[in-house]
């Protein structure tokens, strides 16, 4: 929520500062960014000490510094709190399915890990919609609401929250029965440069390479929309030159809830299918439990997203009833909570023990992509149109259709091939 409830108060800052949309978006790109740099530190911290550590220092971090934006007095210093408040508030998109493979062994992973993603894909739709409402009160407001939600989720995890991860757990145990010795210096010192370099090596895996792009790609589409629906239904003034359905202020909001729906509806379809599918697929072939029987729901969202994508941009240029549009946003969410939600699910797999790192080198890439379009999305509409703009979004993601099908063939020989070296 905290990447996008920010969002619906880039008009009142251009309007307090004086200043463009592109220097305003740099509040939610510059968030994302941090999202992409977190994991780096805090993914290797809970593979030397712990998740429950790194949770914490992360948390008490975030919890500072957004306290700090809803006392930021000019634009840049507000830029660069919001930053180093993505950074200290990546260790849940972070480490969130890492922590799931900690708990559950893989044929039982996909529920779980189907409803974890709901929170990286339905929070940002959430944010906007609730930001969209307390932008009108006053635009410190999003950072009040979020500093109290925030604070009560970072006593739960102070408090409440226990140590998962087995490496830990053993050196823990070891230790209490008396029977560790302390390592020398010198390998200390190598256990803990190997663990910082894990997640940029991963990203020097073609396989993990591969997934973090597309995964990346995804994630980006979810910002473009963010920005960009409100482009479409929103009623703008000066006029912007492109269609509008002109909804006003109070319920422009709305426009969220097709993608919120997509999402949803992806998810619970995940929930209930994934774990099925990986099952019979292990059954299929003497229970092997390949990571790539995930990647069947991968293909199913990689054809619907971009079909959702053309229905969304082409009905807007034909300024169709609203509703189509926004059929067309639930089609796409759809699409993009499946391959999001399995690609997840897939990494996790493939680099157990090593997911922490394997999804800190996909949230890097995510948050790249993230933090990027935004700044460019609405000219894209401007420029080429609705129907032309997501006629290219979905032109990008074509050559990535096929992928799952032809690594669920071959995806063991090349994963064996290019096997990650922790």
């Amino acid at each position: 929520m905290c990447s996008s409830v920010f969002v619906p108060a880039t008009a009142y800052l251009e309007d307090e500062y004086n200043a463009s949309r592109e220097l305003v978006t740099l509040t939610t790109s510059l968030y994302v960014a941090g999202l992409g740099a977190g994991p780096f530190v805090f993914a290797p911290i809970s593979e030397l000490y712990g998740r429950h550590r790194s949770y914490v220092l992360s948390m008490i971090g975030f919890t500072a510094i957004n306290l700090g934006c809803c006392f930021a007095d000019s634009l840049p210093g507000l830029i660069v709190l919001r930053f180093f408040f993505g950074f200290f508030g990546s260790s849940g998109p972070g480490l969130g399915v890492a922590t799931i493979s900690d708990l559950f062994v893989p044929q039982e992973r996909g529920r779980p890990i189907a409803v974890y993603a709901i929170g990286p894909m339905l929070g940002p739709v959430i944010g906007s919609l609730v930001g969209n409402y307390l932008v009108l009160l006053d635009w410190r407001w999003p950072f009040r609401v979020m500093t109290i939600l925030i604070g009560l989720n970072t006593l739960a995890i102070v408090l409440c929250m226990e140590e998962t991860y087995s490496s830990v757990l053993e050196r823990k145990f070891r230790a209490e029965l008396g029977g560790a010795s302390e390592p020398s210096t010198g390998y200390a010192k190598e256990v803990f440069v190997r663990t910082f370099t894990r997640p940029p090596r991963m990203l020097l895996n073609p396989v993990c390479a591969l997934f973090a792009t597309y995964y990346a790609y995804i994630y980006g589409i979810i910002y473009v929309f963010l920005v960009s629906l409100p482009l479409l239904f929103g009623r703008h003034d000066p006029p912007t030159g492109i269609y509008s359905y002109n909804w006003p202020a109070e319920t422009v909001g709305l426009c969220y809830l097709g993608l919120g729906v997509g999402f949803f509806a992806s998810a619970l379809t995940a929930a209930m299918y994934q774990d099925r599918i990986y099952r019979y697929m292990s059954i299929r072939h003497r229970n092997d439990g390949q990571p790539e029987y995930r990647l069947i729901v991968t293909q199913l969202g990689m054809v619907i997203f971009p079909a959702g994508l053309l229905l969304w941009g082409w009905t807007a240029e034909a300024q169709v009833h609203w509703i189509v549009p926004l059929i067309g946003t639930a089609v796409f969410g759809y699409g993009l909570m499946a391959a999001f939600n399995s690609i997840q699910a897939f990494i996790v797999d493939a680099y157990a023990p090593y997911s922490a790192a394997a999804m800190a080198a996909a949230t890097f890439m995510r948050s790249i992509t993230g933090a990027v379009l935004p700044i460019f999305a609405p000219n894209l509409f401007l420029n080429l149109s609705y129907g032309k703009g997501a006629t290219l979004l979905a032109c990008v993601s074509l050559p990535a259709v096929p992928v799952p099908v032809l690594l669920l063939m071959s995806g063991g020989r090349l994963r064996e091939k290019w096997k990650f070296k922790a």
